[in-house]
């Protein structure tokens, strides 16, 4: 194939791929299905400190760069691997990855990175080729936004043997419009909130903070969940700013570990579910209109009570809309399954909202989650398990 430029002609059938991926200000390392390098580019060398005859012939999770996500997930597995669910997918990065790639001194660079398959003409997936670029200039201020936003969220209690909460928290960006608290109101009262904010990223992350001045603002109501979400969502319309016509979802609970009863409301959000001892689940049931979407809204919050051995899954919707390589959505009804398959024990150190994440991860199919993504599993523990301390 010729292309003329003025009084210039170039062949690219002449032209060398290697001396192309070389002339790049890109890092760009190629790899066959079983993630072995096959090259890696001048820029990569430069960046990572690895020259390219250190590495070819490696493993690209055999100690190089030891990839780790935003959330500190090691990516040289399986589930979490951009490139390897690239190929195994056969779909290429919609946008980039944050991830933190280590340079051979050991030092971890902020990389942004995009995948893609490649492929034989037959159109098999033959190998991967993966492109990174070093992101440490514009990194500092993201990353004061995120440890600030990681400071107003958070799980408050006192050890509770009656109790056992584990929270999962995955922003699709480095800062996301997930906001949720968990807070000890006195000896047997929990309040939990958890709100989905209109988008994700920085503007997002900035209506999180937010909420969490307001959560403050409110707090003497925080153990009468009609009155309070109808006072926070009156607040919040005040400040809203979205085209969507409303700010956020929000779902508010009050706990009490010593009754196991749960009252809870919705405003716009997914239902919680509540998984009985037994296996039997249920929704969590109860009314009520997006935050700042009404002037005068009413809640009607649902009151249950949790047995011993029974545990409840409150989320957000990035666990819902996920969708499958064939456009299929999962919905409450695919959750409702992944919910029972991965179970509340393992019997191992894995937590249920961990293995509960990796199979949202699976069903998607994709090489990250569409959207923020929190989890919230809250356990009344049996009788006979009062000796051990709670997971937060």
């Amino acid at each position: 194939m010729k292309i003329s430029t003025g009084d210039k002609t170039f062949d690219l059938d002449d032209l060398d791929a290697a001396a192309i991926l070389n002339s790049l200000p890109d890092g760009v390392y190629i790899t066959d299905t079983d993630r072995r390098i096959l090259f890696w580019n001048r820029e990569a060398e430069r960046m990572t400190g690895w020259n390219a005859s250190d590495v070819i012939g490696h493993r690209c999770h055999e100690n190089i760069l030891c990839h780790v996500d935003k959330d500190g997930h090691l990516l040289c597995g399986r589930e979490h691997c951009p490139l390897h669910r690239a190929m195994l997918t056969g779909t290429q990065s919609d946008l980039p990855s944050l991830i933190f790639a280590k340079r051979r001194d050991g030092q971890r660079i902020p990389v942004e990175v995009t995948v893609s398959p490649i492929r034989d003409n037959g159109g098999e997936v033959i190998g991967g080729i993966e492109v990174f670029r070093d992101l440490s200039p514009a990194f500092q201020d993201l990353n004061r936004a995120r440890i600030i936003q990681r400071e107003l969220v958070g799980v408050h209690i006192m050890p509770d043997p009656r109790i056992r909460i584990e929270v999962g928290y995955t922003p699709h960006d480095q800062v996301g419009g997930d906001f949720y608290r968990i807070e000890q109101l006195d000896e047997n009262t929990y309040a939990i909130l958890l709100a989905d904010v209109v988008g994700h990223g920085v503007s997002a992350a900035l209506y999180t903070m937010q909420l969490r001045a307001l959560w403050e603002d409110g707090r003497a109501m925080l153990k009468r969940p009609r009155e309070f979400l109808a006072w926070l969502s009156h607040r919040v319309e005040i400040l809203k700013d979205t085209d969507a016509g409303y700010f956020a979802t929000g779902l508010f609970a009050v706990y009490r570990a010593d009754t196991g009863e749960l009252t809870c409301g919705t405003a716009g959000h997914p239902p919680p579910l509540l998984v009985r001892r037994n296996g039997h689940m249920v929704a969590v049931e109860s009314s009520g209109p997006g935050l700042g979407l009404l002037p005068d809204p009413i809640y009607e919050p649902a009151t249950i009570v949790m047995e011993p051995g029974d545990r409840l899954l409150i989320y957000s919707d990035g666990a819902l809309e996920i969708f499958n390589a064939r456009g299929e959505e999962l919905g409450e009804s695919g959750l409702r399954d992944l919910v029972s398959r991965t179970g509340a024990d393992g019997g191992d150190s894995v937590t249920a909202v961990t293995r509960l994440e990796e199979a949202l991860l699976r069903y998607s199919e994709n090489l990250a989650l569409p959207d923020d993504l929190t989890l919230i599993h809250l356990v009344r523990v049996h009788g006979n398990d009062r000796s051990k301390s709670p997971r937060i």
